[in-house]
């Protein structure tokens, strides 16, 4: 036995290696949540991230955390994981919705069903907020520098390839409060486009999953028909931009020891294609399996596999179901009591849904065109689903 402690720890200290920091590629929603996450734990952290600032590719739009899918709520789901809301959080329990033929039908929400925050390198922003809550951690973050996927233990470095694209703008304004989404087509083959205004910003933007080529054309025929049915002015400090959505289901989320997260790893919901929340809890997942020494794959499977299988039944759906079935859609929002609960029926793991499982993703399956990371699994053809219309006249 040793009579001096302090030898006995100096022994260990030269016997047993330092822990080296955890590797994150990527400093986007779920990069920064894993980092939360390890750093609360006690882990040392070291981010490296390939632009110069986070949330480069955003403009400062709103975007929404959706509170609809688990009867988690968002607060409890930040609350759980570390993250505070120190950035815009706005919730929502309203909207107006248009069909195809621009009727207006407007929803409510007893509870909310969703949070608006803000995306971008800007004051206020989820980006910058998640930043400063990693940094107080004492995790290191490394801009504008990139790490091989190799030599990462988590990798969140965005989308590899789009099954969503959208085009968007954001601007200053004095008009008043206003939550719009357009279902059509025919603007916005497989999408929607949008209007937020909120605290004197507001988005526009088209999203759509087919088409890609034509996405400008898309977004000017979208935008010049929301403003007839809805009038509003394009204001000031406009800015544009545009993000993508990384949609896919996946036998593994790991490549050996590297965990595979948010949009990297097509953790997003494929009906109306929302991922931040999807983001956080992937990365939260990913730096629990570092710390409990536990499987990954076991972990988002249990948390958000059977999620992501019931969305590809709802996108199925979402497009055969064409206008026609857009404007059933919105007319049955506005009849129910509560949109929340409306839109939580829609990812409710229904015993018919699990049965058509099946039949859409071998409808779906189209690998040889499959890009995305890591290992094989099932994926869908952008193009496939839905049958684009030719452009032509506005209306």
């Amino acid at each position: 036995m040793y009579a001096d402690t302090s030898l006995l720890r100096a022994q260990i200290q030269v016997t047993l290696p330092s822990e080296r920091p955890v590797r994150i590629a990527g400093a986007g929603p779920s990069g920064l949540s894993c980092a939360i996450t390890l750093a609360r734990a006690g882990r040392s952290v070291e981010i490296f991230e390939s632009k110069a600032a986070v949330g480069a590719r955003f403009i400062g739009d709103l975007q929404i955390i959706e509170n609809y899918s688990d009867k988690e709520t968002v607060p409890d789901l930040l609350a759980r994981i570390g993250i505070e809301p120190s950035f815009y959080f706005r919730p929502i329990d309203y909207s107006t919705f248009y069909d195809h033929k621009g009727k207006a039908q407007r929803v409510r929400s007893e509870r909310p069903y969703g949070y608006f925050i803000r995306r971008g390198p800007f004051e206020g922003t989820l980006d910058t907020g998640l930043l400063a809550q990693a940094r107080a951690l004492g995790v290191e973050v490394h801009f504008e520098k990139r790490i091989d996927a190799a030599d990462a233990d988590v990798v969140a470095t965005g989308p590899a390839t789009p099954d969503g694209l959208a085009k968007e703008i954001t601007f200053r304004t004095d008009d008043p409060e206003t939550v719009d989404v357009f279902f059509n087509h025919h603007f916005s083959p497989g999408g929607y486009s949008y209007l937020f205004i909120l605290d004197g910003v507001a988005t526009f933007g088209c999203a759509i999953v087919s088409d890609f080529k034509q996405i400008e054309a898309y977004f000017d025929r979208s935008l010049a028909r929301a403003q007839r049915i809805r009038p509003f002015a394009v204001g000031s400090e406009l800015r544009t931009g545009y993000s993508y959505m990384n949609f896919h289901l996946k036998n593994t989320a790991t490549d050996g020891d590297r965990r595979y997260v948010g949009e990297a790893a097509g953790f997003q919901d494929y009906l109306f294609g929302l991922g931040i929340r999807y983001a956080l809890t992937s990365g939260h997942l990913a730096a629990r399996s570092i710390l409990e020494n536990r499987d990954f794959d076991e972990l988002w499977k249990g948390g958000l596999g059977r999620k992501q299988e019931t969305s590809v039944v709802n996108r199925f759906l979402y497009e055969v179901g064409g206008n026609f079935g857009l404007s059933i859609f919105t007319k049955d929002a506005a009849r129910a009591k509560d949109l929340k609960d409306y839109l939580a029926a829609w990812h409710e793991d229904r015993w018919w849904k699990r049965a058509l499982r099946p039949i859409i993703q071998k409808l779906w399956t189209n690998r040889n065109r499959c890009t995305h990371k890591p290992g094989d699994h099932w994926c869908r053809s952008r193009d496939s689903a839905i049958k684009v219309p030719p452009l032509g006249p506005a209306d």
